[in-house]
């Protein structure tokens, strides 16, 4: 398998490997297949695991938080029919041990495995979280409208180690080779039961279309790539969101005549930008390709960039006393 891997993950894969305590969640909601295969196979592979994640999807949410409203009572089943309306808005799953939800947005999921479960079973914070893996990829310039990609940073910014993993399928074949995929990465980043990844980093992963008959997680090899400015989609507002051919697809009339977002392909048609980079990891992704972006918590621009930007204002800079 050919590794594309930056100094400290080559440095940890060469190191034995410990358990790590991981919290884990997602957007798309805790039963599905992604979320499932994956929470196996990191108690398979010995780790100790919490799952906490939202109730029902929250997609494009970014790390929306509903700041000072208490969680009530659910109003409708969950989406995989386990649980009832009128369950509690944070409860056990009941699927296994130490997995629970939140009827809310994935930050907040992932805040209730954070600041309560893994005090109240570890004593202390997770060594990582793997926010994930989510139903549909996460690339390039639309990162920042995901709720995979904003419970990863709501870990960083609390200065845990966070993987945002996103996955072209959702079958429970696929699933279960993207988890494998997954714990390869984790393997690679375990040093001594310690997450050899800089302070304040995280990695955000893409796995492409998967061919589960035809394949394994053996096949796939991984490319280290960076966010960029490629995307596989773009957003744009309608005032008639039945002008969108992807709403009209998803079942949209039309002729419905109201206004909404929607999904445009290709992204430059809504005004976003062309990325020609090999590195982007929209143009990276290919069959059999992982990619693997770093990532960090915040919208800080680099040091060039503030060099850079700091010629405009020198009048006003200047002006200051």
């Amino acid at each position: 398998m050919r590794l594309a891997y930056t100094a400290p993950l080559l440095f940890a894969l060469a190191s034995p490997t410990l358990a790590l305590n991981i919290v884990l969640t997602n957007d798309d909601g805790f039963e599905t297949h992604n979320i499932q295969a994956l929470h196996r196979a990191l108690v398979a592979a010995g780790h100790d695991v919490i799952l906490s994640a939202p109730y029902a999807g929250q997609s494009g949410t970014s790390a929306q938080v509903a700041f000072l409203q208490p969680i009530p009572p659910t109003r409708t089943p969950s989406a995989g029919g386990l649980l009832p309306a009128g369950s509690p808005g944070v409860g056990e799953t009941g699927i296994a041990p130490q997995q629970y939800y939140v009827d809310g947005s994935p930050t907040a999921s992932l805040l209730y495995g954070i600041d309560v479960k893994a005090l109240e079973i570890w004593g202390h914070k997770p060594d990582l979280v793997i926010s994930g893996p989510n139903e549909g990829n996460n690339l390039g310039i639309i990162t920042p409208h995901s709720g995979t990609l904003g419970a990863a940073v709501t870990a960083l910014n609390k200065e845990i180690p966070a993987i945002a993993v996103s996955a072209e399928g959702s079958s429970a074949d696929d699933a279960e080779i993207v988890a494998a995929l997954v714990v390869k990465l984790v393997s690679a980043i375990d040093h001594r039961g310690r997450v050899a990844l800089p302070a304040g980093i995280g990695l955000n992963l893409n796995t492409p279309a998967i061919d589960a008959v035809n394949s394994s997680a053996e096949d796939f090899s991984f490319k280290l790539t960076r966010i960029g400015e490629s995307a596989n989609f773009g957003l744009q507002f309608f005032v008639n969101i039945g002008d969108s051919p992807i709403a009209q697809g998803y079942g949209i009339p039309a002729d419905i005549g109201l206004p909404g977002v929607s999904l445009v392909i290709p992204p430059s048609v809504a005004g976003y930008p062309i990325d020609p980079s090999p590195l982007s990891e929209t143009n990276a992704l290919e069959p059999l390709v992982v990619t693997v972006s770093p990532i960090q918590g915040t919208y800080a621009a680099d040091r060039m960039s503030e060099i850079m930007v700091r010629f405009p204002l020198l009048p006003l800079l200047n002006s200051q006393r």
